[in-house]
């Protein structure tokens, strides 16, 4: 396969420069897979795992959602978080998951469940992308 260019960036930091074959992650509207020479595109992510190619293997993070824009063999991926599966303090996103669904509960408005539900999902996210349901 053909390489194409793959950058993510959080408000932090740069998080991936580099090459890479293929690229899987999950739009608003489903999966999507990139190879090289993909049509331009732009898209909002969601909440997800994301795995790049490298090798014959995919490494694999949890992403925050974001936007995605394929455009001349390169994406780029702009997201409020992204952490490798390796970098997951699984015990952290339990804890995370637990106030989530305990949030979910006891909400008083609209506003606090739509917040709770994201916070849910975030941490659910990194319990799969870190191999613990």
């Amino acid at each position: 396969m053909k390489p194409f260019s793959l950058k993510i960036i959080t408000p932090e930091k740069l998080f991936f420069e580099g090459e890479t074959e293929q690229l899987i992650v999950k739009t608003a509207a489903g999966d999507i897979g990139i190879l090289a020479d993909h049509v331009p595109y732009v898209a909002n992510l969601v909440s997800s795992p994301l795995r790049i190619r490298e090798g014959e293997a995919f490494k694999e993070a949890a992403i925050s959602g974001g936007l995605m824009r394929v455009a001349s063999n390169e994406v780029v991926i702009v997201t409020p978080a992204v952490e490798w599966a390796e970098d997951i303090d699984v015990v952290r996103a339990q804890k995370a998951k637990e106030l989530a669904e305990r949030k979910i509960k006891q909400h008083e408005s609209e506003k606090e469940f739509e917040r709770a539900e994201q916070k849910l999902r975030r941490a659910m996210n990194r319990l799969v992308v870190a191999g613990r349901k």
